[in-house]
């Protein structure tokens, strides 16, 4: 049996290597970094929320666990409403 070859003597893909291809993509990625990001306020006002509720269960923890009732913890917090209340 003999199987003739169909086409115009190209070998498909033995043009090209892998090194070309990440060549020009690598071109291309570069020539379109026009790339914009951008966060809308809703997002970061969500993101403000759960930032809050961590600090809400660490803050319960510590209560539970009795980190604050420590005459140095109180001291700080006194200060700070101090601080608060003067304006400071």
């Amino acid at each position: 049996m003999i199987i003739n070859r169909v086409g115009n003597g190209i070998i498909p893909l033995a043009d090209y290597s892998q090194k070309d291809r990440n060549a020009k993509s690598t071109n291309e990625v570069a020539k379109k970094s026009n790339d914009k990001l951008e966060i809308s306020k809703e997002a970061k006002i969500k993101s403000t929320e759960i930032s809050d509720t961590n600090k809400l269960t660490l803050v319960k923890e510590r209560i539970n666990n009795g980190f604050y009732n420590n005459s140095d913890v109180i001291g700080s917090v006194a200060d700070s409403i101090l601080k608060e209340l003067r304006g400071a």
